[in-house]
């Protein structure tokens, strides 16, 4: 009877010790950005501030989302206190141009990259919340047009 109380509690000191390992002072992971920061937004964020003049920028983040060997940006900005929009700014040769607005999540906005079918044009995901309501969606760029692929919880949380 003695050994089997002895196993137990050398095995919660084990768990104990595992646990708490993740937690040492050593560990300095930072959770990744949910966006470039501001200053990397280039003359694709001027182009948009120039034809969105009264919209304030939220969230940026360049990729090449078009196949084309060129940086685009993903821009999320505010429409309204309770209403945000997100758009993409294409580099087509050397020209800009905006795609079509879609809604975006009012609050803690994270654009991330994936290529979701593992082939181009990239993929991004977009994800945030209004109030107690998440939502995410999977967009891709075809063409000029930015496409809707899949989501869930978007429509309460934009």
């Amino acid at each position: 009877m003695a050994w089997r109380k002895l196993l137990l509690i050398s095995f919660a000191g084990f768990l104990v010790v595992l646990a708490a390992g993740g937690c040492s002072p050593g560990d300095n992971k930072t959770a990744p950005p949910a966006g470039d920061d501001l200053s990397s937004g280039g003359m694709l964020l001027e182009y948009f501030k120039s034809t969105h003049p009264d919209r304030e920028v939220l969230i940026i983040k360049r990729a090449d989302l078009n196949n084309d060997h060129t940086d685009d940006l993903v821009v999320i900005f505010r429409g309204s206190q309770e209403k945000n929009s997100m758009l993409v700014v294409l580099d087509v040769s050397g020209s800009y141009q905006c795609t079509n607005e879609t809604p975006a999540p009012v609050s803690d906005q994270v654009i991330r990259l994936k290529d979701i079918d593992d082939k181009p044009p990239l993929e991004f995901i977009v994800q945030g919340r209004k109030d107690a309501n998440f939502g995410f969606a999977i967009y891709r760029v075809e063409g000029t047009k930015l496409e809707d692929l899949f989501g869930e919880g978007m429509k309460d949380c934009c």
